[in-house]
């Protein structure tokens, strides 16, 4: 089972680009957190996700850059994600594989935007993973999409965030909930 990434990828007049930051970076230190239910709702203990991003890495170094200066990476060196809940399709709890929407709060720049995103998760063993997908434009955040060369080279104001979360589950006995440990 591969570790979690996230992949933030755009486009131009001239080229499409692709930032990812994967693995070990991504989260920085491992993160254990207590999931619990009210409905069809999950809630977790640590729902904070911040996201160093000058550890992205692309193909395109000049799409890198460009992106590290418009998120104005030396004042916001994080990129922050906050979990409100995951909304759960009745009825598929025991199943391997699953679908639900999860609504969170993204934070650039130190402007907060919420979303909600279509999410499918699957079970292998004692792990979860949980993927989703979703289009935003950063004008919402209050950035302007940059053009480069005299105008020549002009990038979309959309972007689409790709994520593979993979989590490890297990059951406390102490606490009675099950605890994840996001990887």
């Amino acid at each position: 089972m591969k570790n979690s990434w996230l992949a933030i990828n755009g486009t131009s007049n001239i080229f499409a680009f692709k930032l990812y930051h994967g693995g070990e970076k991504l989260l920085g230190k491992r993160i254990i957190t207590t999931v619990t239910q009210n409905h069809n709702k999950l809630y977790l203990s640590e729902n904070q996700l911040s996201i160093d991003v000058k550890n992205f890495t692309s193909d395109n170094r000049m799409a890198l850059r460009d992106f590290l200066k418009l998120i104005k990476s030396d004042a916001f060196p994080t990129l922050d994600v906050q979990l409100n809940y995951i909304e759960t399709v009745p009825g598929v709890e025991k199943e391997i594989y699953s679908k639900g929407k999860a609504f969170l709060s993204i934070t650039i720049t130190g402007v907060t935007k919420p979303y909600n995103i279509l999410v499918s998760s699957s079970r292998h063993g004692e792990y979860i993973s949980v993927d989703g997908s979703k289009k935003i434009n950063i004008r919402d955040f209050g950035l302007e999409p940059p053009v480069e060369m005299f105008g020549l080279i002009k990038v979309s104001e959309w972007i689409t965030i790709n994520f593979h979360m993979v989590c490890k589950l297990t059951f406390s006995k102490e606490t009675q909930s099950i605890v994840t440990q996001l990887m």
